[in-house]
């Protein structure tokens, strides 16, 4: 009970306090509203982590499948750690916001409310409808996000966005539909639990159908190539203060695609798997190049962010417990590395006017703060020991594939392939690194402004759990395991 009233209260929390923005509750003073929602994004970051610390077990979905209740909301561990990291996110992106917002207040911060809350019950959300519901009012709530506070493309970007995000919506929903329909004729709610349940009594072509739906709409959030881009174009034109659109977007796009492909359509996702795989490696290595040629700071990093995440994919399709803890503790650290490394160097673009690399340089003898920050996280986006994301993807070469699905050889082709995408990945971060802070000035800079407080204090609380979880990532690892075993033993066994 205490976690079905997290799950009502938790998500509606945002709606309410971007309601009173919208509504101008604190109309004509953008320090109040400012302050009223960097307050509350901080008391709701507290009460996340108090629900990942207090988190009972007893709720996972396995216990709601052996007592068969119906259960509209329901966060299970996967849920509680995602929350935790979007209102992270949040935090951090209403607190850089101070310097770089300067318009329309009362709409920006409203909305980002209203995304938080749409993307809280989509975490949560054990029923069709109100998944669907709350995807089709995140869409909308990005799309005004982009056409309003990104750069001067930002109503095409909005546009490319908004047609993909709806078609794929549209065709979820209509799947959703499909499946409600035979759910009623025998008389059970269209909801996850039964899913998951009843999935083996549903026709397979209807369970194809669901899965075909669900991939492509997390094909178009992680994203996955061909469908990568309209959030490539969120990332080239995004402000410091609207990072947390495209890292939402890859954090939604994961957790639909573990959600519901492994947990429901678990016979489908094994069939599945080997195919996942391989798109999977080609994402790294495809992006990992393409980044690596790039002239254009934000559209390399698109394609470098691309590139990483796509090794979610293929811990995934392991289907073992080690490769299942690896891919959301490595979406979990690439959420907090991108946050970081997007801070940065959309700062340094700041100071440059320009997003060129060769028109960059020199950086070091101007922000050394800005530079000390930008070595950490480029070190963690490297691989380095001691860092969260050393962790993950020793963790991804660690599980491999499992060799009850693929052979010796493809195992070890599979593996030096995906180690080589981690090695382009740290050649273009050093590379861009060393272009930034270390290059040749060509603007012959003379005096720049070094961080200011509100930025360095928001690159130390980006820091601080990469280097914790790195050293102690046993605090992350026993939720994750008790998770990867559920879906292990109840779903794909």
């Amino acid at each position: 009970m205490e976690n079905i009233l997290n799950a009502f209260v938790f998500p509606a929390l945002p709606l309410a306090a971007g309601i009173l923005i919208f509504f101008g509750f604190f109309r004509g003073n953008n320090i109040i509203t400012r302050r009223f929602t960097k307050y509350f994004s901080i008391l709701y970051f507290i009460y996340a982590i108090l629900l990942v610390l207090n988190y009972n077990t007893n709720f996972e979905l396995q216990y709601m499948v052996q007592n068969n209740d119906r259960v509209l909301l329901g966060f299970d561990i996967l849920g509680t750690l995602l929350s935790a990291l979007i209102a992270f996110i949040i935090l951090i992106c209403v607190m850089v916001s101070k310097s770089t917002l300067h318009k329309k207040h009362r709409l920006y911060y409203s909305f980002i409310l209203f995304f938080e809350s749409a993307f809280m019950f989509m975490l949560a959300a054990q029923d069709f409808y109100l998944f669907c519901g709350a995807l089709f009012f995140e869409i909308f709530s990005v799309y005004i996000l982009i056409a309003n506070f990104s750069d001067s493309k930002a109503h095409r970007t909005a546009r490319n966005y908004l047609t993909l995000n709806i078609f794929c919506a549209i065709v979820l929903s209509m799947s959703f539909a499909l499946l409600s329909a035979v759910f009623l004729k025998n008389s059970l709610h269209p909801d996850m639990i039964n899913l998951a349940e009843s999935g083996y009594e549903v026709s397979h072509n209807i369970q194809a159908v669901l899965f075909f739906a669900l991939l492509i709409i997390s094909s178009a959030k992680l994203p996955l190539f061909p469908l990568h881009k309209p959030l490539s174009g969120v990332i080239e034109n995004s402000c410091p203060h609207c990072c947390f659109i495209f890292l939402g977007e890859f954090i939604l796009g994961f957790f639909i695609f573990v959600k519901f492909a492994m947990y429901a359509l678990s016979g489908i996702f094994v069939s599945f798997a080997p195919a996942a795989a391989i798109w999977g490696i080609f994402n790294i290595l495809y992006f990992g190049i393409l980044a690596l040629g790039q002239k254009e700071l934000k559209k390399s990093f698109a394609y470098f962010c691309f590139s990483q995440t796509s090794v979610s994919l293929t811990a995934l399709a392991s289907l073992n417990t080690d490769g299942i803890c690896a891919s959301v503790l490595n979406c979990i650290s690439l959420g907090l590395i991108f946050l970081g490394l997007f801070l940065c160097y959309a700062f340094a673009i700041q100071i440059f006017k320009t997003s060129k690399l060769p028109f960059m340089g020199g950086l070091a003898a101007h922000a050394p703060k800005l530079a000390a920050f930008c070595f950490i996280l480029t070190l963690a986006g490297a691989n380095t020991p001691l860092t969260i994301n050393f962790v993950s993807k020793f963790l991804c070469l660690l599980s491999g594939f499992s060799t009850q699905i693929y052979s010796q050889n493809t195992i070890w082709i599979c593996t030096v392939f995906t180690l080589l995408g981690f090695i382009l990945g740290m050649i273009y971060l050093i590379k861009v690194f060393q272009n930034i802070f270390f290059g040749i000035n060509e603007n012959n800079m003379q005096k720049t402004c070094d961080l200011l407080r509100h930025r360095w204090a928001a690159l130390l609380l980006i820091c601080i759990p990469i280097i914790f979880f790195g050293a102690a990532p046993q605090y992350l690892g026993t939720l994750l395991s008790k998770y990867a075993d559920m879906i292990i033993s109840m779903f794909l066994i």
